[in-house]
């Protein structure tokens, strides 16, 4: 029976390189899946880290998307009414974070990480 220094669960973006890197540094590596490598959720993203969006998602602001969000109308969002007190702070301060001169200064704080991802992968 083969013998393995580290065993990988997840065969998606993520696993495979820890499981290739892990290889590279001469460790001999078990990669486990249920599926194929990349047949799940990197099959689904493309297996790619995405660098062109550098602004957060931000929290709605028209009426019509808060509306479907309040009716559960909407695919973004899905919630309990009893779970909303305890969830309200972290909303507001989303609002707050999602005002255009904070939604800037984040994209410029992301933008140097976002700019290695594509060299890193």
């Amino acid at each position: 029976m083969a013998s393995t220094d580290a065993m990988v669960l997840g065969a998606g973006i993520v696993g495979t390189s820890i499981a290739l890197h892990l290889a590279r540094r001469g460790l001999s590596v078990a990669l486990v899946d249920r599926a194929g490598i990349g047949e799940q959720t990197s099959y689904g993203n493309a297996g790619i880290i995405e660098g062109n969006t550098i602004f957060p998602p931000a929290f709605p602001s028209s009426i019509g998307a808060l509306g479907r969000i309040a009716f559960k109308r909407a695919s973004e969002a899905n919630y309990h009414l009893s779970f909303l007190p305890k969830v309200a702070p972290w909303l507001l301060a989303f609002r707050a974070a999602s005002r255009p001169e904070k939604l800037a200064e984040t994209a410029q704080l992301i933008r140097p990480l976002f700019s290695r991802a594509f060299p890193d992968h």
